[in-house]
């Protein structure tokens, strides 16, 4: 499930999403225009700034031979922005677990399925002199199209499916922000749930052993997945969901929390933990740029503190929550793999972690400034559980 506000699926944005206007574009363009080099909706993109990627681009924008897959609700490929570096060979309909590859089957059923196609902007968008900029401007992105028609849910014959393709068409990286539907997190002790768990464990290990690595979003629950309980009411939401309190070390978000997945919590443009970004210490591999629209606003021509990118026929609009982050993640370690090509997932991933930035734990973190700590971060300044190893930095990345 994508964390979007259309269904009650898993992928992970908050709130509904604001649509940049022609006056708006206006206004942003010529702030952007005093830059030279930047794209006509750049000013407003903060989080690129945050991680040094307006500069890495200047160096590498990243290689055409590397693909970062990304697994969600389709991708729009028709889109300015998206068209010069997306992969259609690459790119398929893996909804009922068989991967349909036909012309066009990785776009989004309507309009109203933006998710992966705001993702893949984020990732791959590219420096043409429209629109946005990606992280990794220079990259290929693919869609592979996971999402149900009729209610929007990541299903898990849908997602090993995913996987697989991934895996056997020469994907090196793949976005995965969501969780696996119709449980938030799946119990090893529960039949059902440790057969899903099983399943999407050994397609997404497959993957990883041909190559490919994986980039996930935390999640937007602001739940501590290295406490000892957590309660869910969530699950299961193809149904009536039941409340339940369960242990995170035995019952697990997917594909996040899975061996090898880079897990990613989202920050906003003060560089603090995101109000909703799920965190733990131990779990979390590194933060990124997600957005939070409540308490972090940027000193940027719309002072919008969520994150810009492609929107479905050629629009853009703004959009937070660790669907966000992770991309941005992914789009570092695209540039990671086009400076390292020959790297496999696991020197990817800790060439990311080192070259992050950690701020360390906040002495407080009361964002809504009622005496009361909205979440509690446990760790030093090299690993925490808020920011993992730290914050991805793009411009390291290339250097």
């Amino acid at each position: 499930t994508r964390t979007a506000p259309l269904t009650p699926a898993g992928t992970t944005d908050v709130g509904a999403a604001e649509y940049v206007t022609a006056a708006d574009a206006a206004r942003i363009g010529a702030a952007s225009a005093k830059t030279p080099g930047s794209e006509p909706l750049e000013a407003d993109q903060w989080d690129l700034r945050a991680i040094g990627a307006d500069k890495a681009a200047k160096i590498n924008p990243g290689s055409s031979k590397v693909t970062v897959a990304v697994i969600d609700t389709g991708v729009d490929d028709t889109h300015p922005d998206l068209a010069p570096n997306f992969s259609a060979s690459q790119s398929a309909n893996c909804v009922g677990g068989v991967a349909d590859t036909s012309e066009g089957a990785w776009r989004p059923y309507t309009d109203e399925d933006y998710h992966g196609t705001h993702v893949a902007g984020e990732i791959a968008a590219a420096r043409n002199g429209i629109g946005v900029a990606g992280v990794a401007p220079g990259v290929k992105v693919a869609g592979i199209k996971v999402s149900d028609p009729d209610n929007g849910l990541f299903y898990p014959e849908n997602v090993v499916c995913a996987f697989v393709f991934a895996a056997d068409h020469g994907v090196e990286i793949t976005n995965n922000s969501y969780y696996v539907d119709p449980w938030l997190y799946n119990c090893k002790n529960d039949p059902d749930q440790k057969a899903i768990l099983d399943a999407v464990n050994r397609a997404q290990l497959y993957a990883q052993l041909k190559g490919t690595l994986h980039v996930a979003s935390a999640g937007n629950s602001n739940h501590d997945l290295a406490s000892d309980a957590i309660d869910d009411a969530s699950s299961p939401n193809d149904t009536t969901p039941v409340e339940r309190t369960i242990d995170p070390s035995e019952c697990l978000d997917l594909p996040t929390q899975l061996p090898g997945v880079v897990t990613v919590s989202a920050t906003g443009a003060d560089n603090l933990k995101s109000y909703y970004s799920t965190y733990g210490h131990r779990v979390v591999d590194v933060a990124a740029p997600g957005g939070d629209g409540r308490y972090q606003t940027p000193d940027t021509p719309s002072k919008n503190g969520r994150i810009l990118s492609t929107m479905p026929n050629g629009q853009y609009a703004f959009l937070q929550g660790t669907s966000m982050a992770s991309p941005h993640a992914a789009g570092v370690a695209a540039l990671l793999k086009s400076k390292h090509p020959w790297a496999p997932p696991a020197v990817i991933q800790a060439l990311m972690k080192a070259q992050a930035d950690n701020p360390g734990c906040p002495a407080s973190y009361d964002q809504d400034g009622d005496g009361v700590q909205d979440a509690t971060c446990e760790g030093g300044k090299l690993v925490n559980g808020f920011y993992g190893h730290g914050i991805v930095n793009a411009l390291r990345a290339v250097k």
